[in-house]
């Protein structure tokens, strides 16, 4: 009989058994337990648990993000939509986006691990809106994520320390965290760059990195055809229409 820890499922009583996760009760025979188990809103529920810190020990449910135990009548999903889960998610995903904290990692860990990891500054910090907003807001931190992001968005030094130039704008920065991250978020022609290339790119098996990391490389990679191609979209929307790239393409009957 497939219970206990892994499936979240207790005995209540001599004809039933509960699903911690599901919140429901389940008539305590295999087959029902089987089918619940192997059911889409149970599997949908663990993998609700994982994203959104939620961990099962000692036969109780607790949220590492809310720092509670879940009530005996309270399902995974009931927590997740509640007000006091919502907003701590809300706002912790507003800080971590685009900042290199890997708060999905930090939600997937046990329970007694509180500390997050900065990937742009290589170090772990404590895990509260508090120390996340004064974190991400630090010009250290600033500092690591401009690097970061410059063999991502086509940044290059140049021999005056002064400035940096942008190759897909072909436009020249000035060389201060500010100046580097609104260029990247803020300057029409970057931003429609991307806006144009990605949605080119996606699921086509195009790759753009060393385009974008390589200031002398101008050409995109088609790993399907295994050819190379001019990285700017008219060329790159030719070749995923082409006959030849379309020939490997390959369709799975559903």
């Amino acid at each position: 009989m497939k219970t206990g820890f892994l499936y979240g499922i207790l005995a209540n009583s001599k004809t039933r058994v509960r699903c911690v996760f599901c919140g429901v009760y389940i008539p305590k025979a295999n087959k029902c337990i089987e089918q619940h188990v192997n059911g889409f809103k149970h599997k949908e529920n663990i993998e609700q648990m994982s994203e959104n810190g939620i961990s099962f020990n000692d036969d109780i449910l607790y949220c590492k993000a809310c720092k509670v135990n879940l009530g005996e009548e309270e399902s995974v999903q009931k927590h997740t939509d509640g007000d006091n889960h919502a907003n701590w998610m809300a706002a912790m995903e507003d800080l971590a986006d685009g900042e290199f904290i890997a708060l999905d990692a930090y939600l997937a860990a046990d329970k007694d691990a509180d500390e997050v990891r900065c990937e742009a500054c290589d170090i772990t910090i404590v895990c509260s809106l508090h120390g996340l907003e004064e974190h991400v807001n630090g010009f250290s931190h600033r500092t690591n994520v401009a690097e970061k992001l410059k063999p991502l968005n086509g940044i290059f030094p140049v021999d005056n320390d002064d400035e940096v130039w942008c190759k897909i704008c072909d436009a020249y920065i000035d060389n201060t965290v500010q100046s580097i991250l609104e260029h990247i978020d803020d300057d029409p022609q970057h931003v429609s760059w991307f806006d144009e290339i990605e949605p080119l790119i996606q699921d086509q098996d195009i790759t753009i990195d060393e385009f974008l990391s390589n200031p002398d490389e101008d050409r995109a990679i088609c790993n399907k055809c295994n050819v190379q191609l001019p990285c700017d979209a008219q060329n790159i929307e030719d070749h995923i229409n082409s006959e030849t790239h379309l020939g490997h393409i390959v369709i799975y009957d559903s």
